[in-house]
């Protein structure tokens, strides 16, 4: 039993040593370092966004790198949860371990020291007095009231007198609150972190839908939280006029749908803007519904000013289309004496371009393109910097074989030295920039006149006509004499040089037709975030805690004098020692003052202080 006593320690030892390393400062300040550290990370790098943008933005490799270390949803990883817990811990085994001993410290305060011990103190300081012990013993404790102390005389065994005293006896109060702080602070983030779902998703019992096309209908159940959910934050982008009762998470690759306890209805949306036409505030119009269709409450939702019910904050994030009417009229390239054909459709929508076999999906529209003045040649000033391009719609085309481009239209065409063109935007990439054609517009404002000239130069083209200036400008000359022959001269060149132009850019134009939009019925949809944090109170509480706790530490010093009189051949030897645990240049000159009243009521003279390491007095 000897031996093996010699090579492992007892169990209490064992606890005694885990509990010393919960409770030590370096792990504490390697938890807070490793929680800073993250926190930064989940910062600077935008939170819970898809992951093909994450991919676009770093690639692939660097893409799979953050994505296993969880860095694109920092707050809900099973390591950063770890470390707020391990965190608790520590600082609760810290807590427990050291408040019986400071208690007894705020409790009970030594009046009697060694000598040696007083010596040893920050400051001290050794005077004789002609007067009595007792009578001494009461004017240093007038000196020590006088200074704000509470002092407490008592009669030693060898006839000498013990006086002690202390300023801050509560200052350990703020440790307790700066410690029960970072419990709480990071108990309520443990519990706004939803730990439930992150183990449920961890044993496989929540499965994130990746699809995200479904319908809420057919979502399956695994990918659904329960409606009794403590705490949870998702998002909806809501149309006006529509009803929603749950809202969606992003975890991973995929989502989660949260049940809300009522339903959500979006009765109208409005955006103000400033002089420059820029965003300035979104207001959403909603109502809260229970199932039975009964109003709980109606209210405006608008950038910082969420609406509360029931412990569930609904805020205004975002604002999209919400699925707006379009007519777009289509001109085939080069098809002479066609009309442009009409399409119509929402955005969200599918349509077929005729029989061409070609599909075109309504991706979005946007009422407003607020741009540089500079990008359409324009010449900028200080108070108006931008240009309102005015709306525009961007949609897909996809040929018979899956092959698409993706295109942005400008509604309003935009005019160059007197001339309008048609704005037409397209790339066969994503991650590529557009490329734009400006189509020059007629009289009347249309691109007819343009289609027209191109149909009639492919007619030529086919009848053997070879590509020269004199084709150009005679075939432009039939075009206007037949489509508009009002144009002047003047507007005639303009037009013509801006037509050349525009076949140039036409050479890359991946499709053989255009669209044009010709009205529309907007629609708006408004994103909002549906939050329900029941610790977030707790978590300002104790932001108000740790902010007191802090102030306490630093500015109410914990400050200790003792003395000991002892009788003398011509009256009374004083030894006074103190000091203070912050602050301590301060207490420096507080002791100093003491020590100079001390002599002057105690009609004596100082015989010897405490030097400080440069050999100079203390005072």
């Amino acid at each position: 039993m000897t031996e093996r006593s010699a090579i492992a320690p007892p169990p209490h030892a064992r606890w005694r040593l885990l509990v010393q390393f919960l409770g030590s400062m370096r792990l504490a300040v390697s938890l807070l370092v490793l929680l800073a550290i993250a926190s930064i990370i989940g910062t600077i790098l935008t939170q819970q966004q898809p992951y093909p943008n994450y991919a676009l933005q770093f690639g692939p490799f660097w893409f799979q790198v953050f994505r296993e270390l969880g860095l694109y949803n920092v707050y809900r990883t099973l390591w950063y949860t770890g470390i707020v817990a391990f965190l608790v811990l520590s600082t609760a085994t810290c807590v427990t371990r050291n408040t019986p001993r400071m208690l007894r410290e705020m409790r009970d305060f030594p009046t009697r020291q060694a000598e040696q011990v007083l010596l040893e103190q920050d400051e001290w300081v050794r005077m004789q007095s002609p007067l009595a012990p007792a009578a001494a013993g009461e004017r240093a404790a007038q000196v020590l009231r006088a200074a704000g102390y509470r002092p407490r005389v008592e009669q030693v065994a060898d006839g000498s007198l013990a006086v002690a005293a202390r300023k801050g006896r509560y200052q350990r109060v703020g440790y307790f609150l700066t410690h029960i702080a970072i419990v709480v602070i990071c108990g309520g983030a443990l519990y706004n972190a939803d730990v439930p779902v992150k183990w449920a998703e961890w044993r496989g019992a929540l499965q994130p839908e990746k699809n995200f096309d479904l319908p809420l209908s057919q979502i399956p159940q695994k990918s659904w939280m329960s409606v009794h959910n403590p705490a949870y934050r998702g998002t909806i982008t809501l149309p006006e006029g529509e009803t929603a009762n749950a809202v969606f998470e992003l975890a991973g690759d995929g989502y989660l749908v949260q049940p809300l306890p009522f339903r959500i209805h979006l009765q109208s949306f409005q955006i103000s803007y400033y002089s420059t036409g820029m965003p300035k505030d979104f207001i959403s119009r909603i109502v809260l519904y229970n199932d039975q269709g009964k109003e709980l409450k109606a209210g405006l939702v608008r950038v910082n000013h969420p609406m509360s019910y029931d412990g569930v904050e609904i805020y205004q994030s975002s604002f999209s289309d919400g699925g707006s009417l379009l007519r777009m009229n289509s001109y085939l390239l080069g098809a002479p004496g066609t009309s442009p054909r009409t399409l119509e459709g929402r955005v969200g929508q599918t349509l077929q371009a005729g029989n061409s076999g070609y599909a075109v999906d309504l991706k979005n529209f946007d009422l407003y393109n607020i741009v540089p003045k500079s990008a359409v040649g324009e010449k900028a000033t200080p108070d108006h910097p931008t240009v309102n391009l005015g709306p525009s719609f961007t949609y897909i085309v996809h040929d018979k074989s899956g092959a698409g481009a993706e295109f942005k239209t400008y509604m309003t065409p935009i005019t160059r030295e007197g001339q309008g063109f048609f704005v037409q935007g397209f790339r066969t990439a994503f991650a590529n920039p557009y490329q734009y054609v400006y189509i020059p517009t007629g009289p009347h404002g249309g691109i007819g006149l343009f289609m027209d000239y191109l149909a009639a130069l492919q007619v030529a083209a086919r009848a053997g006509s070879n590509a020269s200036e004199a084709i150009f400008v005679d075939t432009f000359r039939q075009v206007v004499a037949q489509d508009a022959p009002e144009m002047s001269p003047n507007a005639q060149a303009v037009f013509l040089q801006a037509s050349m132009d525009a076949l140039l850019q036409l050479r890359d134009y991946p499709m053989p037709f255009v669209l044009s939009l010709s009205s529309f019925d907007h629609r708006w949809a408004a994103g909002l975030q549906v939050t329900k944090w029941p610790g977030t109170t707790v978590i300002y509480w104790g932001c108000v805690a740790l902010v007191l706790g802090i102030f306490i530490l630093f500015y109410l010093p914990q400050k200790r004098i003792w003395m000991r009189l002892r009788a003398h051949d011509e009256g009374v030897e004083l030894l006074a020692g103190g000091s203070a645990n912050r602050n301590r240049l301060d207490f420096e000159k507080e002791f100093s003052t003491l020590a100079a009243g001390l002599e002057q009521v105690l009609e004596g003279s100082e015989i010897a202080h405490k030097e400080k390491d440069n050999g100079k007095p203390a005072s």
